[in-house]
């Protein structure tokens, strides 16, 4: 509890002092998105849940020392196909969005801007520093702090709303994608996205390929696959379908795990008879 309570209480500090600082100028308009001061404090306010976990990891080395942190942060052995996942599942989900989107309103495409596909590697790149360095501290200390007491489900359903409100600055700062958007609808998706993100990490323990969903999820976003919040109906539906999709993989990874317990304990029970 006290890597957590350490965790975030660093990290709200460091993003809503600095993002906080952006609010009064921008809205005044003495300083705008794109200059060097707004940049440095706004990137710098998204590394806050980075830079606290490092901090709630070295503050609690008892618990678990930053070897076994970074264990889970470099965990790159994994199958093959859990990259796959990492990289495809964002611009799948972007795809199905935008075809439910196109489906309930056939104006939809008229106002989609979509960058080159090529594009998406650059975009991904800076993504890993704009977004993706943010899974240290999510799934890297609170998905298991909050799953050692509630479970994997509700705390991937906690995780998502305190990560929702860690953006909340956001809806008030001119200038950034957030500002003025729909925060009920940007929770649900954000907690979809928890609960996907959940299940990744779960499967894998590996911190990366969170980094490399969430990286990816962004560039797809700032490539132009996304639903824009104005659009009302699509909206809703796009963060609805980030939670059945997180909240069925968490499903059908629990039912996974609890056959190969019940397996492992039924050939332990059988081996101990024999």
């Amino acid at each position: 509890m006290k890597r957590l309570v350490i965790f975030l209480a660093v990290s709200f500090l460091i993003t809503w002092i600095c993002w906080g600082i952006l609010v009064p100028p921008a809205r005044a308009r003495t300083i705008a998105y794109g200059s060097l001061p707004f940049m440095l404090l706004y990137m710098f306010g998204g590394l806050g849940p980075t830079i606290a976990a490092y901090v709630a990891v070295l503050a609690t080395r008892a618990q678990s020392p930053l070897k076994e942190f970074h264990s889970r942060l470099f965990r790159w052995r994994v199958a093959g196909w859990w990259y796959l996942i990492a990289l495809a599942l964002p611009v799948a989900l972007a795809l199905a969005s935008v075809g439910i989107a196109v489906f309930v309103d056939p104006d939809f495409p008229k106002g989609l801007s979509v960058r080159p596909w090529y594009m998406f590697a650059p975009l991904f790149l800076v993504m890993v520093a704009g977004g993706g360095l943010e899974e240290l501290g999510w799934r890297g200390v609170a998905q298991p702090e909050m799953e050692r007491r509630a479970g994997r489900p509700a705390a991937a359903v906690l995780v998502g709303l305190i990560w929702s409100l860690w953006h909340l600055p956001l809806f008030i700062l001119p200038g950034v994608g957030q500002y003025g958007d729909n925060f009920p609808v940007f929770a649900i998706g954000i907690v979809g996205g928890a609960l996907i993100l959940a299940w990744l990490y779960g499967r894998t323990e590996s911190i990366l390929l969170c980094v490399l969903f969430h990286a990816g999820w962004n560039a797809v976003a700032a490539l132009g696959l996304a639903v824009p919040p104005a659009r009302r109906l699509p909206a809703v539906l796009d963060a609805c379908l980030r939670l059945i999709v997180g909240a069925l993989l968490l499903a059908i990874g629990s039912a996974r795990s609890n056959k190969r317990l019940q397996a492992t304990t039924s050939g332990a029970i059988t081996e101990h008879g024999d």
